[in-house]
């Protein structure tokens, strides 16, 4: 059995091996929510800007949830974006469910709205700001569903036009309501 400093400087290893940070829980723990959201506030965010970088990312061979987290990331997130945690997530995770771009903006929505600790309220805010992009997003396309969105495309080029709307706007919805967090917090 191994102990927890050891545990501890494997993950630090394999992170590292893959190009990624890793802090510890200490070092988790000590970051404020406040200071990561004061990080990001002298940053202009532009949705749409945030919509073109999502196309861009997504016609560039990300799939769609990665093309929505990186976009919105870029524009909100501090350090380099942990986007291996949405790849699974694409494709409607992988089974043609929940649209991919759906699910990375609803985790992007994590880079303001997501919580370090337990908090009733700022869960309550996170669950209504996800609510709000979910909605918006059927009401736009007319499901959530990764199948109905994309099963009348006839060749993998017109899908990935369609999807790219897709893309699109669940990356420019994403930032807007990050934005609007910034505005009023």
């Amino acid at each position: 059995m191994q102990n927890s400093s050891g545990a501890a400087a494997q993950l630090r290893r394999r992170a590292g091996r893959r190009g990624l940070s890793w802090k510890s829980d200490a070092a988790q723990e000590s970051m404020k929510p406040e200071q990561e959201i004061s990080e990001t506030s002298s940053r202009t965010f532009d949705p749409g800007r945030a919509a073109e970088r999502a196309e861009e990312l997504f016609q560039g061979g990300w799939n769609c949830a990665e093309s929505v987290f990186l976009a919105v990331h870029g524009q909100a997130g501090p350090g380099e974006a942990p986007v291996h945690l949405v790849t699974a997530l694409g494709g409607g995770m992988g089974k043609k469910k929940t649209c991919g771009a759906l699910t990375g903006g609803i985790v992007a929505l994590g880079l303001a709205f997501g919580r370090r600790q337990p908090d009733e309220a700022a869960k309550k805010e996170a669950y209504a700001r996800g609510a709000e992009l979910y909605q918006d997003f059927r009401d736009r396309f007319g499901s959530v569903d990764c199948w109905q969105l994309t099963c009348h495309y006839q060749s993998a080029q017109e899908k990935k036009r369609g999807c790219s709307r897709l893309v699109r706007m669940a990356a420019e919805r994403a930032c807007a309501l990050i934005a609007e967090r910034r505005r009023n917090p």
